[in-house]
């Protein structure tokens, strides 16, 4: 509970609460979490907010409909931008197994039939999203990516481009293209293994050396380490 004292007493972290919603972030037994004004938050979300609020900087989340995420771990950044942003309305949501069938619970555990899972969408032929204006999550394992007809308004992916065969990224990158995707954004950290991961700046080559590069502390501020943010321009 070390962590959740920091938290609790981090100004930046307050600074988010006020400017940010924060719904039943500590569901399933949530580890490291804070009681403030009665109200239990998660760590991971306010890093999660912290994140969104330094993209915010460069992008305009308030305008975004459609989103694709790859990797999003169990669904946090996904909830969180719903709660905040209503506009955002249909998500294309892609991880490996069994990650996804993670999120895809989380998800629906919050969203019900809005979400649109493995055994909805491996029949069909074709997967977009419907002509309408109501939300949608469809959760796909990467090989179901072929199947997928859409445009994007904003791609991200935080932390795992990095740990991925250079191949498996380029793929990854056709397919961002092919959506005629608007906005791409970038998260990764510094202090790498080159062993089991390469430079996140490498990631600015997959997008033709397209995108902004800036370091910014984490939440908690670490001297040693900062998150990189690779972001398109306007």
């Amino acid at each position: 509970q070390n962590q959740a004292i920091v938290y609790k007493n981090n100004k930046d972290v307050l600074d988010l609460i006020n400017k940010f919603k924060f719904e039943n972030t500590t569901e399933f037994g949530c580890i490291q979490s804070f009681i403030h004004k009665k109200k239990e938050y998660s760590c991971s979300y306010l890093n999660v907010a912290d994140r969104i609020n330094k993209l915010s900087k460069f992008f305009n989340f308030g305008k975004i409909q459609t989103f694709f995420e790859i990797g999003g771990g169990f669904g946090a950044n996904i909830h969180f931008l719903i709660t905040n942003f209503p506009n955002i309305k249909k998500i294309l949501y892609l991880d490996i197994v069994p990650n996804i069938f993670v999120g895809t619970i989380y998800l629906k555990h919050h969203y019900g039939n809005k979400v649109k899972d493995y055994i909805n969408l491996k029949k069909l032929d074709k997967i977009s999203f419907s002509n309408n204006d109501d939300l949608e999550i469809l959760c796909i394992p990467p090989w179901l990516l072929e199947k997928v007809y859409t445009e994007i308004d904003h791609f991200h992916n935080a932390a795992s481009f990095v740990e991925m065969p250079k191949k498996v990224i380029e793929n990854y990158v056709n397919y961002i293209e092919k959506f005629k995707t608007k906005e791409i954004s970038l998260i990764s950290y510094d202090g790498y293994d080159p062993k089991t991961t390469f430079n996140p700046e490498e990631l600015n080559g997959f997008f033709r050396n397209n995108l902004n590069i800036s370091w910014e502390d984490k939440l908690i501020k670490d001297f040693k380490r900062k998150n990189i943010y690779l972001t398109s321009h306007h």
